[in-house]
């Protein structure tokens, strides 16, 4: 199949990243994030020059490669996270107040998935499981998944994906077993596809997720004003004037409310939103959201059945016992687990967050 001349565009320069057909690369990788092929994925992340291992369960990004962190993270069975952009030469992210921002064809976003055995001590042992890649090319957005080999050097393409079975124990003492995903290619659209054209799409990197500060070389800074300093993005106002998401379980950053709406944002509205794949429920859950029904306040389930718990509402305010949100986060059968991909266990604390933001809402009597 002849490449296409974004395809060819974006695997120039793969020879300047060394490596060869095992180990670390041969050489410095220059230019960093160069050789990335949508149609012949690399299969080493090493060979990409965008993180490599820095010991301890932990990546770092190569030069020119710009780290970053969210305000409210996707909960993935408590993985530990690391997060980084490159953007080709001489191009920028075009701001957005609501949306992800915009980032150019050529971009590349990295996130990187760890976990420790015990999260009460989490940098103790800490494991690289998966890096997973979204790629820009001028058809839209390509997700690539590698996995971590045994001693911790390198990754490896994993198209098909893979699940991993991880003795956990969590933040309160309680021991589990994470069937951890690692997802296929195919498997990303079940996120990322949040429109009904089926296209693939950033999630994280709003503007309102990015707008805090993070530890740099030079010292800890505004990461929007970092970007707009570093030229990579354009038309950000200060960040005093930008929006900006509570951290879901920082109380000096937002009421219980405002908290509990920033992760349902984030773990739910992705497919709860009028273009994601549950937008036939009628039941969107991104912050944006002022109307109590669409917020499932007294509405019935689209389709009742095993999701439901047989409960009759998606949210009985003052009652979280009677509510089914509740019910499907603090699931685990597949039936009614929520979201559907990437969460194998509960996250005690994010439940405990809607539960109280539930209890909280003024009681009123449902139809």
């Amino acid at each position: 199949m002849r490449r296409s001349a974004a395809a060819l565009a974006l695997a120039a320069g793969l020879a300047g990243c060394g490596g060869g057909s095992s180990g670390a690369p041969a050489g410095p990788c220059s230019p960093p994030g160069a050789g990335v092929d949508p149609d012949r994925p690399a299969q080493r992340l090493s060979e990409l020059c965008l993180v490599e291992a820095a010991g301890g369960g932990t990546v770092a990004p190569r030069p020119g490669v710009v780290p970053y962190d969210l305000n409210t993270p996707l909960f993935s069975d408590y993985a530990l996270k690391t997060r980084t952009v490159w953007l080709p030469p001489g191009t920028r992210a075009a701001y957005d107040a609501e949306a992800p921002l915009d980032l150019p064809v050529g971009a590349i976003v990295t996130k990187t998935f760890a976990l420790p055995p015990d999260l009460r001590t989490p940098t103790a042992a800490l494991r690289l499981l998966e890096t997973r890649l979204l790629v820009r090319t001028a058809q839209g957005w390509r997700g690539y998944p590698y996995l971590w080999n045994a001693a911790q050097t390198d990754a490896t393409f994993q198209p098909g994906g893979a699940v991993l079975q991880l003795p956990l124990v969590t933040p309160s003492g309680a021991a589990v077993t994470a069937s951890y995903l690692v997802p296929s290619v195919t498997q990303c659209a079940r996120c990322h596809a949040d429109t009904p054209d089926g296209a693939l799409h950033l999630l994280g990197p709003t503007a309102r997720n990015l707008n805090r500060t993070l530890g740099y070389p030079s010292g800890p800074e505004n990461q929007l004003a970092h970007w707009s300093a570093a030229g990579i993005l354009v038309g950000a106002p200060a960040p005093a004037d930008a929006p900006r998401l509570p951290v879901w379980n920082d109380p000096g950053t937002g009421s219980v409310a405002a908290r509990a709406r920033a992760w349902l944002e984030v773990n739910c509205a992705f497919c709860h939103s009028p273009g994601g794949l549950a937008r036939t429920t009628g039941l969107y859950l991104g912050t944006g959201v002022t109307d109590p029904y669409q917020l499932g306040v007294c509405k019935p389930p689209v389709a009742a059945g095993p999701g439901s718990g047989g409960l009759a509402y998606d949210v009985v305010p003052g009652d979280p016992d009677a509510s089914i949100l509740v019910y499907r986060v603090a699931a685990t059968d597949p039936v009614a687990v929520m979201p559907q991909l990437g969460r194998s266990v509960v996250s005690d604390e994010g439940l405990a967050l809607v539960r109280q933001w539930i209890a909280e809402l003024p009681s009123q009597p449902c139809p």
